[in-house]
């Protein structure tokens, strides 16, 4: 899979090393140090090359900016948002993830046909079908052996296929269809509610506030708006598909007809607490949207009055400066005076 970058450029990744990197966890201690999930050597060397993560001097292998890109940019995958199920694992939540990032990826029935353990399969067969007909007693002693062999390379191909199905971009989709909510998942209306709830969230998530702690409890803080947007959301995918149903049912009669107003005002009325709910939520943004702005007011009135005071202190400087050149024309003047009256006396006309 390809991962594009704001730039531009495209860093190619194995689902893997795709994994590992969201995987990517602080180290206890050094917390500066976000450590992806231990891939082996090989793993390891791959992001290295990558420019992906690189080692420390106390030998810890940790993201490097261009990982920390990657990896936001596989937590956000696609143009819009994707509400996940805070309930999920870790594990099934960076499958998701990755599949969501690329959804077409993974080969199929064809493309997984010839891998290395059926390769070897093969020419194990081979050289068994060739050999053993005109082979000696000695060679035919390591038939069992061989058989072990081939009983062994069948069932790491078969747990190969197995993990690599587990993994398909298709199937990880299919299997967790129940733990996430597209924007094309909801429609009309109701995406414009979805739209103004994950505003909301935003808003404040990615607040300074809340990255600096102001706001309660952090962790209490992103547990609590993910659930609710996740229930929102869920709740609005739903009523989407509903009303969709709705308005493809033909009225026929006066009891079909009395059916869809009940089901329309059933529609209106949950639609309705999600209103609420939203607007909680937006309120609780526009709340951290004026702390921000006040504590930028007071920044800035501070600025100002650094300013103010910076200048009144070389006014002053500059009243004493006044002051002593003032004195100094002052006696200048004494001075030319007393040379007037003690100057000799000039002839009268």
């Amino acid at each position: 899979m390809d991962v594009t970058l704001a730039d531009g450029r495209t860093i190619p990744l194995s689902r893997g090393l795709a994994e590992a990197v969201l995987g990517a966890s602080p180290l206890p201690d050094a917390p500066h140090v976000w450590s992806p999930v231990y891939l082996g050597a090989p793993g390891n060397a791959a992001l290295i090359d990558l420019g992906l993560a690189e080692r420390t001097r106390q030998g810890f292998l940790g993201l490097t900016p261009l990982g920390h890109e990657v990896r936001a940019r596989l937590q956000d995958p696609r143009p819009e948002r994707v509400t996940l199920d805070p309930g999920l694992s870790g594990d099934r939540k960076r499958a998701l993830l990755v599949a969501l990032a690329d959804p077409g990826a993974g080969p199929g029935p064809r493309g997984r046909r010839w891998t290395a353990p059926r390769v070897v399969y093969a020419a194990a067969i081979a050289f068994l079908a060739v050999l053993l007909p005109s082979a000696d007693p000695p060679l035919i002693a390591y038939i069992p052996v061989a058989a072990v062999l081939l009983a062994v390379i069948t069932v790491s191909s078969h747990l190969a296929d197995r993990e690599r199905e587990r993994r398909d971009p298709r199937r990880v989709l299919e299997s967790l269809a129940d733990h996430y909510v597209l924007q094309e998942q909801v429609e009309g209306e109701y995406r414009v509610l979805l739209e103004r709830t994950r505003a909301a969230v935003d808003a404040v998530l990615e607040s300074a506030p809340h990255r600096e702690g102001l706001l309660l409890d952090t962790v209490r803080n992103r547990v609590v708006l993910a659930e609710t947007e996740w229930t929102i959301a869920r709740g609005l995918a739903r009523l989407s598909g509903e009303a969709a149903r709705a308005d493809g049912t033909p009225i026929a009669g006066e009891r079909s007809r009395a059916a869809a107003e009940r089901a329309r005002a059933a529609l209106a009325e949950e639609r309705g607490h999600l209103e609420r709910r939203i607007g909680l939520l937006e309120e609780y943004a526009a709340g951290v949207r004026s702390f921000e702005a006040e504590r930028a007011d007071a920044a800035s009135a501070r600025e100002f009055d650094a300013i103010t005071d910076r200048v009144l202190e070389s006014g002053a400087a500059h009243g004493l400066h006044d002051e002593a050149l003032a004195s100094l024309v002052r006696a200048q003047e004494l001075a030319l005076r007393l040379s007037d009256l003690t100057g000799p006396e000039r002839p009268r006309p």
